[in-house]
């Protein structure tokens, strides 16, 4: 049995926050990012999919975080359909400054060339815009979930206050809120552009074999004492400017979204994320 599983958004702090989960003494979750209901591996079963979970002791809260599970058209239903009482947290992020670090990922994986402008990745590349597309795709969420099954969290309000994002991630799974991970005031997979890809693409899959064989707590000691960062400090190149992207104009595309956003929100991101 699967207790929570975060779905996205994609480059919205999720690796962060599932640092934090990783730390609770009361949670389970050894892999971050399966991608079992929004790929093909899919068809592996369900049965490959909870051996993830092989070394989770009894009593603690079992989950993880795929990104790509918001976006996907499958993945509500497939979920609903294994676990239909799981808890969903989904964390959402201005529209436009998650699609501009969605690019520089793409650029960081390796996924195309450095020199690709903004435009040009947005033409071929439509999840760019549509991943910001918040209240559409957590309709798809609610059409099979109850509201209490749902948290929805502004990534914003993690730089805000930390300890309190959290607090409310804890609370809504049923563990101590009080504990504070040492990873709380760390930040996570920051998008930058990196000097060599393949140092990126490197330390990423040696993380995740690392991961499969079960070695996941030794990945996550690493990550706390700042090794891979230290790295990519200097792998990184200077940042793409801002004034490239007519950011003006990409923020037109999400603003009646935005509005469908703020009513089910009942607070206003059309103002808070600054799209007009």
């Amino acid at each position: 049995m699967i207790d929570f599983i975060g779905i996205g958004a994609q480059k919205s702090g999720t690796s962060w926050v599932y640092a934090c989960l990783y730390e609770h003494p009361e949670i389970c979750a050894p892999v971050k990012e399966i991608h079992f209901f929004s790929r093909p591996r899919f068809e592996k079963g369900l049965a490959w999919y909870e051996s993830h979970f092989n070394k989770c002791v009894e009593g603690k809260m079992r989950g993880e975080f795929s990104t790509s599970y918001l976006y996907s058209i499958e993945a509500a239903e497939r979920i609903h359909a294994a676990y239909p009482q799981v808890k969903l947290i989904a964390i959402l992020r201005n529209p436009v400054t998650r699609a501009i670090s969605q690019y520089k990922n793409a650029i960081k994986a390796g996924e195309i060339p450095k020199n690709e402008t903004f435009e040009t990745y947005c033409a071929r590349e439509r999840s760019v815009i549509e991943q910001g597309l918040y209240f559409e795709q957590l309709q798809a969420y609610l059409k099979y979930f109850k509201n209490e099954q749902l948290l929805v969290l502004i990534y914003e309000d993690s730089k805000k206050d930390p300890k309190k994002f959290m607090e409310r991630i804890y609370t809504f799974l049923g563990v101590s809120s009080s504990f504070e991970a040492s990873m709380l005031y760390s930040e996570v997979n920051t998008a930058r552009v990196p000097k060599m890809v393949f140092i990126e693409r490197l330390m990423h899959h040696t993380a995740e074999g690392l991961r499969k064989i079960g070695l996941d707590a030794f990945v996550h000691f690493v990550r706390t004492k700042g090794l891979p960062d230290l790295v990519r400090s200097f792998n990184t190149e200077v940042e793409v400017k801002k004034d490239t992207i007519d950011t003006k104009a990409l923020a037109t595309l999400f603003v009646d979204d935005a509005k469908a956003l703020s009513t089910l929100l009942d607070r206003d991101m059309v103002l808070e994320w600054k799209l007009t």
